[in-house]
């Protein structure tokens, strides 16, 4: 059954009176502040508070001093600190509401992805622990997807952001262009489709007659259990990116909507995430006319995490008749794109990925 606000606002009423309302629970706040063991400021790290059952309850991430306010029910935790490049770090129980500021010193040992080793085995659902290089590395991206979609609150006042577009012949020649830059506020600049939607309906929506419109994957779809029910995986290098590993996705057998595949690079040295390069597949002309992005990110100052650029390429598709066939030709690309710039007075970007991706 299908409730609209107003019969919800109804069966309230009528419920008035009759049924007792559970009083609400206390909550209370547990103010974090981390420290390496020579007592540096540990930022940019994923602090949550982890209840008796192992849900994560609270988590934000780390400022540049360290420290990360939690808010959750009154009760006891432990708190898990995660951070790029090292094993995570999980304390002795808590108390919160706790008046003082928790200081939690300590060190990790780091991950070491120089040594992977790739295969040709893959992963299909979600990432399988026991595939040890495969969940090694896609933790490490994990973290800072996770990091970009909890850091957004931490930019306030601090970058602009710019969206493009760019028309051009099938040649490369550009035929218009057109940039604005707006001030970044307390929501996301960049978002896509719910992933249950995504997956369901696929990544690309329309036709030839009235037009496309195309998705791609931002940080709440790539951690989605959607994306990963609907997905396999498996890690790759390529010797055009020295210095990192991958984590190579592609569609499930059996998919028969528009869908993408494509490469999470990260940094082999730091664990840094650096790239997403991906294109559509089971897309028919648009396939064929070599539709597909890239989404660069950023470590900020702060530890914070933040999608620095995206673009994304489609055709442009003409209908050319015959006498006994009709093709569709393709007469050049949109390209519709953005970023953050930090800069006070920002200049226009270079149009285009900033690096050819598989």
């Amino acid at each position: 059954m299908r409730l609209n606000s107003s019969m919800l606002l109804l069966a309230a009423i009528l419920m008035t009176g009759t049924a007792r309302v559970a009083p609400a629970q206390a909550r209370g706040e547990v103010r974090v502040r981390l420290e390496s063991t020579e007592g540096s400021s540990v930022s940019g790290a994923l602090v949550a508070l982890i209840d008796t059952a192992q849900r994560v309850v609270a988590e934000g991430v780390s400022g540049e001093n360290g420290a990360r306010v939690l808010a959750a029910p009154s009760g006891t935790y432990r708190i898990r600190v995660r951070r790029i490049g090292f094993r995570p770090f999980v304390s002795e129980p808590v108390a919160v509401p706790m008046s003082d500021e928790l200081v939690l010193r300590f060190e990790s040992p780091r991950i070491q992805l120089e040594s992977v080793v790739v295969t040709s085995r893959s992963g299909c659902g979600a990432i399988d622990p026991r595939n040890q290089t495969l969940a090694t590395v896609w933790d490490e991206i994990a973290k800072a997807l996770r990091g970009s979609q909890l850091g957004t609150r931490d930019l306030e006042g601090i970058a602009n952001y710019y969206v493009y577009r760019t028309t051009m012949r099938a040649n490369g020649r550009v035929i218009s262009s057109d940039t604005t830059f707006r001030k970044l506020g307390s929501a996301k600049p960049f978002g896509v489709k719910d992933p249950a939607v995504l997956a369901r309906d696929g990544y690309v929506f329309g036709n030839e007659e009235s037009g496309w419109t195309y998705y791609a994957p931002d940080e709440t779809v790539l951690l989605s259990d959607q994306f990963a029910a609907t997905h396999c995986f498996r890690a790759v290098r390529d010797g055009k990116r020295s210095g990192q590993v991958g984590i190579e996705f592609s569609p499930v057998k059996g998919r028969s909507v528009p869908e993408i595949e494509g490469i999470l690079w990260v940094d082999q040295r730091t664990a840094e995430l650096r790239e997403l390069n991906f294109r559509y597949v089971n897309a028919g002309v648009l396939e064929r006319g070599g539709a597909g992005g890239f989404t660069r990110f950023r470590r900020m100052p702060s530890g914070a995490w933040i999608v620095d650029a995206w673009a994304l390429k489609a055709p442009i598709l003409e209908r050319q008749q015959k006498v006994l066939t009709e093709r569709m030709t393709i007469l050049g690309h949109i390209e519709d794109g953005g970023g953050v710039n930090m800069r006070p007075s920002p200049q226009p970007p270079a149009l285009g990925p900033p690096t050819a991706g598989r």
